[in-house]
């Protein structure tokens, strides 16, 4: 699995054969297979395992920070990530538009925004259905992908000047309420 999530994430799923993890997990085909029927339930694998981190992070952020705090907790985070420099944006996003509509792996991607969209609900006390909070959602999106593509973390003091900006609007009303 440490083989497939550095290479699925760092290269693509679609550029990542099988027998490249093979490789450079050092272990024998079989090993593989006796684990994973096929590429489709090792990629759903490689992101189960990123939502479960994901899900730890939020909920740390969650248990740390008042909600008034969640969504610039949870950005500044990805900023410090960012400025690691290992940032290719997010790997629900990326991994959307590598695998098909019918791979398990889109039931795990799926799993992932309705556990974001309910971190900022939570965070702005509202519904999920509240504008707003798909807003954050594209906010999250915009900023890891143009981040990863610019190579540029400071994109995420923009992105958390945008999202406090969407939650005064929804905290406030759409004529300042």
């Amino acid at each position: 699995m440490d083989a497939a999530s550095t290479l699925f994430y760092r290269d693509g799923i679609n550029a990542t054969g099988i027998d490249r993890v093979i490789a450079r997990a050092g272990v024998a085909k079989a090993s593989l297979y006796n684990n994973f029927a096929g590429k489709d339930e090792l990629v759903a694998a490689y992101l189960e395992r990123r939502l479960a981190r994901v899900t730890r992070l939020l909920d740390e952020v969650e248990a740390a920070h008042p909600a008034s705090r969640r969504v610039d907790a949870f950005l500044a985070h990805l900023e410090r990530a960012a400025q690691r420099g290992t940032l290719r944006g997010c790997a629900f996003a990326n991994a959307v538009v590598e695998v098909a509509a019918d791979s398990p792996a889109r039931a795990v991607i799926d799993r992932f925004y309705q556990r974001l969209e309910r971190f900022f609900a939570d965070a702005l006390g509202v519904d999920v259905r509240e504008p707003g909070v798909r807003q954050l959602v594209i906010c999250y999106d915009g900023a890891m992908a143009i981040a990863a593509a610019l190579r540029d973390p400071s994109v995420f003091t923009t992105a958390r000047a945008l999202a406090d900006t969407v939650a005064d609007a929804v905290v406030r009303g759409p004529r300042g309420e």
